[in-house]
């Protein structure tokens, strides 16, 4: 049986290529949410320039489906390790990604047709050949985008929340420690994604200091917020999609790194305290110098 493909997202989201600069050096993120940390990194991706990140260096959240809501960490690692795939697929001979299935049943000659001269094939055969692609998930035109960026200099890491509420101690360590043995990054906030934003809009530190405990529980209140996201929809009106970046965001991201100091940085304590480690991602990309490649 033919495995299920996630990497997807529809190709009208994706922005002009003809006039982009084409990175050196790309920061892969694997993450759990579907809209929110998409949002944010497109945002961060958009405005590198006021952000003081050079535009040679990009960074680029891997999507899936919406209807796509497997986030667990080691989900979220599946999807990292299916794009590793992907990538390890030579850079002319996308063929190798296809699953032997369809390989056997419509031919070799017909798939290579079908990846570099789809105008070839009838419409009516080429209708049928997409309409099995979708039945596994395989989206070609956003494995064709992600193929086409390989440089020797990229990094690979997974985006993940602490979420004590959902995820246990033993399997969040272990994510942490397959990561490192595979030389993947990891970013982690305890207790969520959220906490990290609330840093942009809150001293954290001073504002909830008498609240530091509850905002490591990090309970459920409502249908539809945590303790945290709570407060972050009270200071900025949105939800987990909309999050008007530019506005809510850009300005105030060496606040909010500055503030995540405050708490704790490193993988291994993160997985029982408070804080943050996505700030280093923005040192790392802030960093970058093309001279050093």
């Amino acid at each position: 049986m033919i495995n299920k493909y996630r990497l997807s997202a529809s190709i009208f989201e994706r922005e002009e290529e003809k006039d982009k600069i084409k990175p050196q050096k790309i920061y892969f993120l694997s993450v759990e949410g579907n809209l929110t940390e998409k949002e944010y990194f497109e945002g961060v991706s958009a405005n590198r320039k006021i952000l003081g990140i050079n535009a040679l260096v990009n960074v680029e959240v891997l999507k899936r489906s919406n209807k796509d809501t497997n986030s667990a960490p080691k989900q979220v690692i599946e999807l990292l390790e299916e794009y590793m795939r992907l990538r390890e697929t030579s850079r002319h001979n996308l063929i190798e990604d296809i699953p032997e299935e369809l390989i056997e049943k419509y031919g070799t000659v017909f798939i290579q047709t079908y990846l570099n001269s789809p105008e070839e094939i009838p419409k009516k055969e080429k209708n049928i050949f997409e309409n099995e692609l979708t039945k596994i998930g395989y989206n070609i035109s956003y494995r064709k985008y992600l193929h086409q960026y390989q440089n020797k200099y990229d990094e690979f890491a997974i985006l993940i929340d602490r979420d004590a509420q959902n995820h246990s101690e033993k399997n969040i360590s272990e994510s942490l420690e397959y990561c490192k043995s595979k030389g993947y990054k990891c970013y982690i906030s305890n207790p969520c994604f959220e906490f990290w934003l609330l840093l942009h809009v809150s001293d954290i530190f001073q504002e909830y200091n008498d609240k530091l405990d509850i905002i490591k529980e990090n309970a459920r209140i409502s249908r539809h917020n945590t303790f945290i996201s709570k407060e972050l929809s009270d200071k900025v009106h949105h939800g987990k999609s909309k999050i008007n970046f530019k506005t809510n965001y850009l300005p105030n991201i060496d606040l909010a790194i500055e503030r995540a100091k405050k708490f704790a940085c490193e993988e291994n304590d993160l997985v029982n305290k408070i804080g943050s480690n996505i700030w280093k991602l923005f040192e790392s990309m802030r960093n970058f110098n093309p001279k050093d490649i």
